[in-house]
């Protein structure tokens, strides 16, 4: 019986045996009789966006057989192919693809050996490509309007922007500089401002900015419209080497010695000023200053042991000419605005605050109209002092000009 049994397990081995050779390469019968090779596939891929293009970037296989890589997009039907030139897996592969729209693409990425054999294909998905739409929604980062520009001591002009955006990374200014020719600078994201040392007093000036749409983008995309920055205007103090007093008849006169030229003498307080008579009000006088200048503002100092009080100017008009009637008269005079002292504390007159003194020393800053005509000659006309004194007395004016 054991004998038997040991003939019949012998038997069955070996049906199991050469049954298990008999079909384990029958698969070969699907293949052609050829094995399935895959040559060595990349790794750590990625890309970086860019204007109607993308670049893609991968680490190659260490397989030395390697000879490119295909990539191939809109489902296989655009291709590119790139030559492998490194098997170093910690090298960078870099490949841009062109002539792309606007739109989200997936690539397919496979490498190919020397005897034909591909890898499994690596997908680089969502991939966004940027253009003419993204264009669309860009703008010139903003001005600080509250003090759009200034000048420097040395004359240097400072354009002034509120902070960038997150991804803006530069903004192109565009001038014409003293030699008349148009220059650009750039100002840097980081920076809020930008000096030009070199600007042309009159002439415009633009700015358009730059951004990318994702870190590591390959491409910087311009606002489509540079932007005209705000008129800039320099304002110069009027020399007053050039200031002349000026005697025209129905002019009010000086008195205790308290002349017209003391006006421009750059002495402010209250030993010496410009001083009259009490004839009553109004009365006016006339400066030459010089030269014809477009006047921005001037400042003017009240004499200090009368501040806001006796003669020291509160209501008062000021006229411009380039060639007053040598009679007096006003009909060759335009009237360039009239203005009112301003006390800040308010408080009634014989009282000042520390507030009101800080204020009157600085000299108090009276603003034109942008629109008055170019004048040399000033003629002041008081209407009403702070007192009510029938006389007026001051210690300083400063005329500034527009550039």
């Amino acid at each position: 019986m054991k004998i038997i049994f040991n003939i019949t397990f012998i038997c069955f081995i070996s049906i199991v045996f050469f049954g298990c050779k008999k079909y384990d390469d029958d698969y070969l019968t699907y293949l052609d009789n050829k094995e399935i090779k895959y040559s060595g596939k990349i790794a750590k891929s990625g890309y970086n966006t860019g204007n109607l293009r993308a670049e893609l970037f991968w680490n190659p296989s260490p397989d030395p057989s390697i000879t490119k890589y295909v990539i191939t997009w809109n489902n296989g039907a655009s291709k590119l192919e790139l030559a492998a030139t490194s098997h170093n897996p910690s090298d960078i592969v870099r490949v841009v693809v062109p002539n792309l729209e606007e739109y989200v693409y997936s690539f397919s990425v496979v490498s190919y050996d020397n005897e034909g054999n591909k890898s499994i294909a690596t997908e680089i998905n969502n991939v966004r490509v940027f253009g003419a739409t993204y264009i669309a929604t860009l703008l010139n980062r903003a001005i600080n309007t509250s003090e759009p520009y200034s000048f420097l001591s040395d004359g240097k002009l400072q354009l002034n922007f509120n902070k960038r955006d997150t991804m803006n990374v530069a903004t192109t200014i565009r001038y014409t500089n003293t030699l008349g020719a148009i220059e650009e600078r750039q100002l840097l994201a980081n920076d809020n401002s930008i000096v030009i040392p070199n600007y042309k007093t009159g002439t415009g000036i633009q700015y358009r900015s730059s951004y990318i749409p994702e870190v590591g983008a390959i491409d910087v995309f311009n606002v489509a419209q540079f932007s005209d920055f705000p008129t800039i205007i320099k304002i110069t103090e009027c020399d007053k080497s050039l200031f002349k007093e000026v005697n025209l008849p129905t002019d009010i006169t000086s008195e205790y010695g308290w002349i017209l030229p003391h006006l421009w003498d750059n002495t402010t307080g209250q030993d010496q000023g410009f001083h009259t008579g009490g004839s009553g009000m109004p009365q006016w006088f006339t400066i030459d200053l010089g030269q014809t200048v477009t006047l921005d503002n001037f400042r003017l100092w009240q004499r200090e042991n009368a501040l806001y009080d006796v003669g020291n100017l509160k209501v008062f008009e000021v006229w411009g000419s380039t060639n007053p009637n040598s009679n007096g008269s006003w009909d060759s005079w335009t009237k360039l605005q009239t203005f009112t002292s301003v006390k800040p504390s308010g408080l009634p007159a014989g009282q000042t605050s520390d507030g009101d003194k800080t204020f009157a020393k600085a000299g108090e800053k009276f603003i034109f109209p942008t629109t008055i005509p170019n004048v040399r000659y000033i003629r002041i006309k008081v209407l009403q002092t702070w007192g009510g004194a029938s006389y007026l007395h001051l210690t300083e004016l400063t005329f500034y000009k527009r550039n």
